[in-house]
Parts: C-alpha cells; sequence; structure tokens
C-alpha cells in the first residue's frame, strides 16, 4: 500500500472505484496539510455515516464498496474536503459495474464454480420455481396465450417490493410470505424477481437435490453476492426435517443475511399461516426452532386469500383479455381467484364427490397429514388406514382392487393440476427419501422406500380446516404405529396424546425411542401417571433412550428424579456421560446442571473427562456462553481454560445481538477480558442482526456495560434507522436503554420514525407501556397518533390485567390533559 485506497496487489489492485476514492483522499489530504491538519480514516467514516470496519475494508483493498448509497456519501465527504464538485450516483455506480465487469473477465470460471444459482435472466421457467399452473379451458385462442395470466398486484406485492428494493440498493433482505394454499404467494415472489432481472447482474438459487434441506446446508456457504435464494415452502427446509436439519439450515440463513462481505442477498420463501405458527411460537425446552424463530421473525408478510379495494377493479380488466380469469372471476366464491385457477375449486368437487374408499384415502391423507407426518405418505399407510374410514356396507361393496380404483381416481389431474393424491416419482437414478433419511430404520421406513403419495396441497389446508375436530379410527393410528416414517412419529404420538389417547401416544413414543429422546421423555411422563410406583417402564426406556440430543436427556433425567426413580437415574447417567454427543454446547451444558442437581458427581466428572470444551461448537455464541456459565458453576476451571484456549470470540456469528450480549457477559464473569476485547474488535454493532428491537437493546447494554462507547453510538445510529416498528413491548425496551444512555439524537430519529403509527395493536399491555412511554418522554404527537388508532377496539381481551393496564394508561392521559 502506498496510502489509503491504493492496494498494490490482489484482486483489486486495477479498481476504478479505489483509484477515484484514491485520487480524491491525496487532494484532501493536501489541502488539510495546507491548513497545517490531517485527516484520518475515522473521520471520514464519522462524516460519511459509514462504519469503521467498513471503511478500512475499502482502503485496505480487503473489499470493494457494495453499498452505492454508502459509496456515494464517502465520495460526497472527500470531494467536499478537497474543493471538488461530487459524482453522482449515476456516476459511482457505472465505475462499481466496470470493476465488477473486470473482476468477471479475469475469473469467469472460478466465479461460476464458487458461487450456486443461475444468471437471474436465464431463469425464466415459472413452473420450474413451482409457481402453480393455471386451469386451461376449452375455448379458441388459448394456444396463443402466456404460460401465466396476466398478473394483479395486491397489498402484499407493495411490501414484498420494498423488501427486494433494499436488496437492490445493497442490503440483504429476506421475505416470507405466509398464507394460505393457492392464495398467490409463489407467482408474488416470481413477479418480484423483474426488478432484480432490471437491475442485472443477479443470481438465483433454488436448492432442491437430493433433499431441500440438505441442498440448502451444502451450498449456502457458497452463496456471494447478489443472490436470491428461493425456499418456496420453507417449512420443508425448517420444519418437515429429521433430527436438527433444519435449525441449522435456519442458522446458515442467518450467517449468510448478516455477512456484509457477501452482501446484497434476497432470501425469497412461502409459508402456510399454521407452519409460520410451528416455526416461530415461543416453546418450552428442548426449544427446536430456536435459529428458525430468530431468522423469521419480522420478516413475514401476510397474503390475503383474495382480491380487494383497487385490485378488483384491476382484475376485472385483466379477465377482460384472458378466458383464465375470465372464468376465474365469474366462478370463484368469495373471490379467492388465485385459488380456482390453481384448480381448486375441481378438487373440492373430486374430493366431495368421491366415492366411498377413493373419499377414505383422500382422508387418510389428511389426517396424516395434520397430524405430523411428512409429505410423502407410504402406500403401507394408505392401505392399512383407510378401511377403518369405511362403513361395513362400503368395506363389503369394495372389490379387491379397492385401493388401485382408489388411487386411480385421486391421482387424476384436475383441469390441467395435480389430483387429490398423487405418486411421488423420483427421478431417475435418485433415490425417493421422502424428506430426508430418518436416523434409523423402520418398518415405516421400509415402506417408504415403496411408492410414497403427496396429498394436494389446497386439501391439505382444506382438511386443517374441516377435520380439525375429528378423530381419526384405531385403524389409522395402527397404520401411523406401524408404518409412518420414523423421524415424525414423536409428533404423531404428540398428536394421540393431545387428544387423550394414551395408548396409542405411548405405542408411538416407544417406537421413537431409539431415535428420539424427547419421545423417551413423554413415555415415561405418560406410563408414570398411570403407574407411579412401576419403575420397569423408565428402565426400559433409559435402556434404549436415543442419546443424540443431550438436552432431552437432562430433561428425563430431571424427570426421573423427580418421579424417585434413583436406579434409573443412575442407570441414565452413567449412559448419557459416557456416550452423549458433546458438539452442542447448549446441551452440554443442561446435562451438566441436570447430573449436578441430581447429585450424580461421579457423571459429572465422567462427562468433564471427555473435555466437551473440547468439542463444543462455536458458532453460536449463546450456546457457548451457557457452557462457559455452566462449566464455572461445576467448577470446571480446567474445562473453561480450554474452552478460552479455542478463542470463542474469533469464531462467534455476529447476527444474533441477544446472543453477542450474553457471550460478552459470560466472559466478563469468567474474567476472560482478552476474549472480550477480541469479540468487541469484531465490531458487532455493525454486524449484528436488528430484526429484534428487544435483543438490540440487550446488546447496547451490554456494550455500555463493556465501555465500547463508539459501537454504542454506531448500534444505535442503525438501530433506530432500521429495526421493525411493529412490536410495541420491544420498542418501549429500546426506548428506555436509548433514554438511559441519554442519546437524544437517536431517540429523536426512532420516533421521527412514528413507532405509534406502526405497533400492534394486539397486546394491550404492550401498548398501555408504550403510552406511557411516549407521554413521559413529552412526545405528544406520537400519543395523539397512537391513540387515533383506537387501541382499544384492537386489543385482545383474553387477559383482564393487560385490558386494565392499557385502561389506566388511557386515563392517565386524559387526567393529565386535564
Amino acid at each position: 500500500m502506498t496510502g489509503p485506497f491504493r492496494p498494490l496487489t490482489g484482486k483489486y489492485a486495477r479498481s476504478v472505484v479505489l483509484a477515484e476514492l484514491a485520487r480524491l483522499w491525496e487532494q484532501a489530504a493536501h489541502r488539510a496539510a495546507a491548513d497545517g491538519r490531517t485527516i484520518t480514516q475515522k473521520q471520514l467514516a464519522k462524516a460519511a455515516q459509514v462504519p469503521e470496519t467498513t471503511m478500512s475494508s475499502w482502503a485496505t483493498g480487503a473489499a470493494l464498496p457494495r453499498d452505492l448509497d454508502q459509496l456515494v456519501a464517502v465520495g460526497e465527504v472527500l470531494a467536499g474536503w478537497a474543493g471538488e464538485k461530487p459524482s453522482t450516483g449515476v456516476v459511482w455506480d457505472q465505475r462499481l459495474r466496470t470493476d465488477r465487469d473486470a473482476q468477471r473477465t479475469l475469473a469467469p470460471a472460478a466465479s461460476a464454480d464458487a458461487e450456486p444459482g443461475r444468471p437471474l435472466e436465464q431463469v425464466a421457467d415459472p413452473f420450474l420455481l413451482e409457481v402453480h399452473r393455471p386451469i386451461e379451458v376449452d375455448v379458441p385462442g388459448t394456444e396463443t396465450l402466456p404460460v401465466l395470466p396476466p398478473y394483479v398486484p395486491r397489498a402484499h406485492d407493495e411490501h414484498l417490493a420494498r423488501v427486494v428494493a433494499r436488496a437492490a440498493g445493497g442490503v440483504s433482505a429476506m421475505a416470507v410470505l405466509v398464507g394460505t394454499s393457492s392464495t398467490g404467494k409463489t407467482r408474488a415472489c416470481w413477479e418480484a424477481l423483474a426488478a432484480l432481472r432490471e437491475q442485472g447482474e443477479w443470481r438465483l438459487w433454488h436448492p432442491f437435490d437430493p433433499t431441500r434441506p440438505e441442498a440448502a446446508l451444502a451450498d449456502l456457504k457458497r452463496v456471494g453476492p447478489r443472490t436470491v435464494v428461493w425456499l418456496n415452502e420453507l417449512q420443508l427446509y425448517l420444519l418437515d426435517v429429521p433430527g436438527d436439519l433444519g435449525e441449522r439450515v435456519a442458522a446458515a440463513l442467518r450467517t449468510l443475511l448478516a455477512d456484509p462481505g457477501r452482501a446484497p442477498v434476497l432470501v425469497l420463501g412461502t409459508l402456510w399461516p399454521q407452519y409460520w405458527d410451528d416455526l416461530t411460537r415461543t416453546a418450552g425446552a428442548p426449544d427446536r426452532h430456536a435459529q428458525a424463530r430468530l431468522l423469521l421473525t419480522g420478516g413475514d408478510i401476510p397474503v390475503e386469500s383474495g382480491f380487494i379495494g383497487a385490485s378488483q377493479e384491476a382484475l376485472r380488466q385483466a379477465a377482460a383479455v384472458d378466458p383464465r380469469l375470465g372464468k376465474a372471476l365469474a366462478n370463484a366464491s368469495d373471490g379467492e381467484v388465485t385459488q380456482y385457477l390453481a384448480g381448486v375449486a375441481e378438487l373440492l368437487a373430486r374430493y366431495r364427490n368421491a366415492p366411498p374408499v377413493a373419499r377414505a384415502v383422500i382422508e387418510v391423507a389428511m389426517d396424516a397429514r395434520r397430524l405430523g407426518h411428512r409429505l410423502g405418505l407410504p402406500h403401507a399407510l394408505l392401505e392399512t388406514a383407510a378401511p377403518g374410514y369405511l362403513s361395513d356396507t362400503e368395506w363389503n361393496l369394495a372389490g379387491e382392487d379397492w385401493l388401485e380404483q382408489a388411487l386411480a381416481y385421486t391421482a387424476a389431474p384436475c383441469k390441467g393440476v395435480l389430483g387429490p393424491v398423487t405418486r411421488l416419482r423420483p427421478r431417475r437414478g435418485r433415490p425417493h427419501t421422502g424428506l430426508g433419511a430418518p436416523p434409523a430404520a423402520s418398518r415405516g421406513d421400509a415402506a417408504a422406500g415403496g411408492p410414497l403419495y403427496r396429498l394436494a396441497d389446497y386439501l391439505d389446508q382444506h382438511g386443517r380446516r374441516h377435520r380439525h375436530d375429528s378423530l381419526p379410527p384405531g385403524e389409522f393410528w395402527d397404520a401411523v404405529a406401524t408404518y409412518a416414517h420414523s423421524g415424525d412419529l414423536t409428533t404423531l404420538g404428540n398428536a394421540a396424546e393431545e387428544r387423550s389417547l394414551l395408548l396409542e401416544a405411548a405405542r408411538l413414543y416407544k417406537r421413537a425411542v431409539p431415535n428420539d429422546g424427547y419421545a423417551a421423555l413423554r413415555l415415561v411422563g405418560i406410563l408414570r401417571n398411570v403407574h407411579p410406583a412401576d419403575h420397569r417402564p423408565a428402565a426400559w426406556t433409559v435402556a434404549r433412550t436415543c442419546l443424540n440430543a443431550p438436552a432431552s436427556v437432562a430433561m428425563l433425567v430431571g424427570a426421573l428424579r423427580r418421579a424417585g426413580a434413583d436406579e434409573q437415574v443412575t442407570a441414565l447417567a452413567q449412559r448419557a456421560a459416557a456416550h452423549v454427543f458433546l458438539n452442542d454446547p447448549y446441551a452440554v451444558a443442561e446435562l451438566l446442571d441436570a447430573l449436578r442437581q441430581a447429585g450424580a458427581h461421579d457423571q459429572v466428572a465422567v462427562l468433564l473427562a471427555r473435555s466437551p470444551a473440547t468439542h463444543a461448537s462455536l458458532n453460536d455464541p449463546l450456546s457457548v456462553a451457557i457452557l462457559l456459565d455452566a462449566l464455572r458453576q461445576a467448577g470446571a476451571h480446567d474445562q473453561v481454560a480450554v474452552l478460552l484456549a479455542r478463542s470463542p470470540a474469533t469464531h462467534a456469528s455476529l447476527d444474533n445481538p441477544y446472543a453477542v450480549a450474553e457471550l460478552l457477559g459470560a466472559l466478563r464473569r469468567t474474567k476472560a477480558d482478552e476474549q472480550a476485547t477480541m469479540l468487541l474488535a469484531r465490531s458487532p454493532a455493525t454486524r449484528v442482526s436488528l430484526n429484534d428491537p428487544d435483543s438490540v437493546a440487550e446488546l447496547l447494554e451490554a456494550l455500555d456495560r463493556n465501555g465500547a462507547d463508539e459501537q454504542v453510538i454506531v448500534l444505535s445510529q442503525r438501530a433506530v434507522a432500521h429495526v421493525p416498528l411493529d412490536n410495541a413491548f420491544f420498542i418501549t425496551e429500546l426506548l428506555g436503554v436509548l433514554r438511559e444512555m441519554k442519546v437524544d439524537d437517536q431517540v429523536a430519529v426512532l420516533l421521527a420514525r412514528s413507532p405509534a403509527a406502526h405497533a400492534s395493536l394486539n397486546d394491550p399491555n404492550s401498548v398501555a407501556e408504550l403510552l406511557d412511554a411516549l407521554r413521559e418522554m413529552e412526545a405528544d404527537d406520537q400519543v395523539a397518533v397512537l391513540l387515533a388508532r383506537s387501541p382499544a377496539a384492537h386489543a385482545s381481551l383474553n387477559d383482564p390485567n393487560s385490558v386494565a393496564e392499557l385502561l389506566a394508561s388511557s386515563f392517565r392521559g386524559e387526567f393529565r390533559r386535564t
């Protein structure tokens, strides 16, 4: 380096952008020297409001600018210091394009090998991205119609366009369209790609081979800038997957979105509402979707089922020129035009009018899916369960080939779309695993090696809605206990237990015990309630329980201890201490605590002798923090030293602000000041996600406790400009922390974004707290905005105490005005 922005070697040594920045810097430094002053990169970063780490990466030639707005801001400051007229954004963008073209020319093959996906301009078939095929109509001229009917935008398209614009502007973003089946979620994502096609230089990657989660996990680390990650039916990546594969995919996506070196990327996904709820609902231990919840929170875009307002007139105009839309508009009920286009009306008619045996097969598929079986339903499961859905007369009238007839009926297409229940056909040379290989073989998995069948999405949705209170017959439970995929047994057992079918639940849990420690916990709980003094079931379970999830094993140790099953506690503690996996620091910490509480000190020593600190993954700072505290409380100071020697501060992911705050706290409690300093040196304030204002507030407090004043300023500036404003409680917490730190300018910026206009009104207690906070800081205009939205009319009435708080807050406001 001969000076800032002038790398002598490296891939950016001939960068046009860096050369212009270097010229401006040298001219500015010359003018400053003439006045007896000096300029620094820190001054430039502050004046341009660009993070110092970003400025350093440009100045050293480690990276090219990716955010055009940041580049323009730096250019304007330098031009002002140099006494020149600043270049426009268009000029800077052209320079960036020149640099990118040069990089592609130098290493086109390496770039293609390094990054998954295809150039977006080559992605021309919407059906390869799983957009529903429209219905077919029998009218003249249909052969000249485009593959898709004209698109009519709705409210969710505006929201999605803003997310896409953020990505086009250089900021990584994620959007998940949440709506019921066939409401146009995937089509909306397809249409949103147009803006990126127009911008150019974007890629699209749709991971699905050999299975969706396996493909995603294998290549997410190779995703580069300007990539759209297409995750249609996101539950197939995060929810309906074996083991912890979904959580690992979610963690990898969070890492990608938080990595400034790979920005911008755009992650697009679709989900049904119940899947969104399953993935984002706070659950008790073990928390099976912690990573997914952090990934998804704040990124949902609701999709209405029909057309309302201005979109209705646009729909009528489009229907006048496309007979498919015309037919859908004329025949759809409740404005559900997209559903009709996807063949929904014909699917429902096929179900309503099905012969008894075909209807039975469809309802078996509905019940299996709504109670927790994965997408691929084994032929043997359908065959075994369906007779239970038929009356004696219907069964006697069914021929010997009843199942073949039923499956032929359900497989027939419905006006160009797939029928109610259709066979899943693996591609030639590729085995069909359903959705990921199970932990161990079972009869159900052997059956899954044969034909698998899929229930049509809309009928899946219909079954969840209309068969919610239906109790499947005994033949259904026999079938799933024998033929269900082993990875789904625990979920099916939960469904049986929730319906008080304890015998069926116990059968399912018993089969799941070798593969799932949580199933062992549930089985012991059921049998203990039936026979409290009989510890033989616990002994059987302890001898066979799966040890690959230490957190579940820890919970089982606790349950056995509370039941007085001391022999079983000892037996399980001995197995667990000697054999559990040690890669999950959170789970190992939970097991350590459970063993200590059970008085299993010898087993604690055995577990510590295996050196969990050597094996623990260091990626998740929250888990590492919990393990550090657990080791410290167990007096395992040598293990604490081993863990710190592996430098968790340099390996920890920095996307979750709460997790970073917890790691900082744990490092302080273990007096690991050097590690805390190294963690702060990585500038978490510039890298953490801003989706959760409450977590941001936690990190602000942790940074303040560690004396990281500059990072407090950087994070507060980022937070007030970008955090979501929909959660009244979290915004109140963030406002409180900002006021405590006396960063009044940032409080003003946050209030200028009008959180009162955006906060959800569902929780009266949170709204009351926000009202009180706004009054306390005399933000009377925001108080007026919030009250004008009539929170009393929107508040949930389920919690009387919260309603009382909202009423009290409203009365306090009235008293103050008088």
